[in-house]
């Protein structure tokens, strides 16, 4: 949701901010934050999926099929959603900073 008045279409795609917020106008995608401060928020999540993969292989000991159909959409999903919070925290704290 946007910031400013809490309108619905803050993305545009999956982990992509929108132009411009369809209700308020407000520039959107000049804040989107993205190179290396992305790291510090998926590295953390991909080690922990490492660590799951390995654990889940450890205890169960599931066919390689089943590791291939399982993991790449969990990975997918929670990729996304660690990127789209980080750059949702990256544009409330950058926009509290301009507005006084």
């Amino acid at each position: 949701m946007c910031p400013r008045c809490g309108a619905k279409g803050l993305w545009a795609g999956p982990a992509q901010f929108a132009e411009k917020c369809g209700n308020c106008s407000q520039e959107l995608a000049r804040h989107e934050p993205s190179g290396r401060l992305l790291y510090l928020a998926v590295l953390p999540v991909t080690v922990l999926l490492i660590l799951a993969a390995l654990k889940l292989d450890e205890t169960l000991r599931p066919p390689l099929w089943l590791h291939a159909l399982l993991w790449p959409p969990v990975v997918a999903l929670a990729m996304i959603g660690t990127v789209r919070l980080a750059k949702a925290a990256a544009l409330i704290t950058r926009l509290r900073k301009e507005t006084p």
